[in-house]
């Protein structure tokens, strides 16, 4: 019995040295990181998503422009020219963005013609172009017509005139030349022009 009672006394007292718990210790430094574990298989690529609706994309385009040249009044010249727009600092980006300039005509009631500036209108050796000039503040853009030949015109084969700007970060990944083959019609597909 006396073992017996010894016994349980070891098994008592072993049973408290063990539950008793003392303080944390400080919290010690961080081990060095661990090598990168391989990489896992590539998963199945996803459905593709659905087309977005076409947007402008903060492309700026102007109305339709009457022509009136600054020598107006049905008188042929050798030259003339016709302010088309004002443009602030904010609105365009000689360095950057891409400038079209078309003009339209109206050929009968069915069909309309829309072309791109510079434009050589063969029949009258007339030449369609325009001019960007800048200015404290700002840029103006201007259609310079002049005959080939030297004889006078009236420049009449356009009846308006319409500029779009396209901003350097949406032309981004197409150089000024892809949106300057493009005809009109596309551009204005594309950029969801009225």
């Amino acid at each position: 019995m006396k073992n017996l009672i010894g016994c349980i006394a070891i098994v008592l007292m072993s049973m408290c040295i063990i539950s008793c718990e003392g303080e944390d210790g400080a919290v010690g430094p961080q081990g060095e990181q661990g090598i990168q574990g391989d990489q896992g298989p590539q998963g199945d690529p996803g459905d593709q998503g659905d087309q977005g609706d076409p947007g402008t994309a903060n492309v700026m385009y102007s109305d339709w422009i009457v022509r009136d040249y600054d020598n107006s009044g049905g008188l042929a010249e050798e030259t003339n020219e016709q302010l088309l727009a004002t443009l602030g600092l904010g609105d365009f980006d000689l360095t950057q963005d891409i400038l079209l300039v078309y003009g339209r005509r109206v050929v009968n009631s069915i069909v309309t013609e829309i072309n791109q500036l510079p434009y050589i209108q063969v029949s009258d050796n007339d030449f369609y172009g325009f001019e960007v000039a800048s200015f404290n503040g700002g840029f103006t853009l201007r259609i310079q017509v002049a005959t080939l030949d030297g004889a006078t015109s009236t420049f009449a084969f356009f009846e308006d005139f319409r500029y779009v700007i396209i901003p350097g970060g949406v032309a981004a990944g197409k150089s000024a030349n892809d949106y300057k083959n493009m005809s009109y019609q596309e551009i204005a597909t594309l950029f969801n022009i009225q």
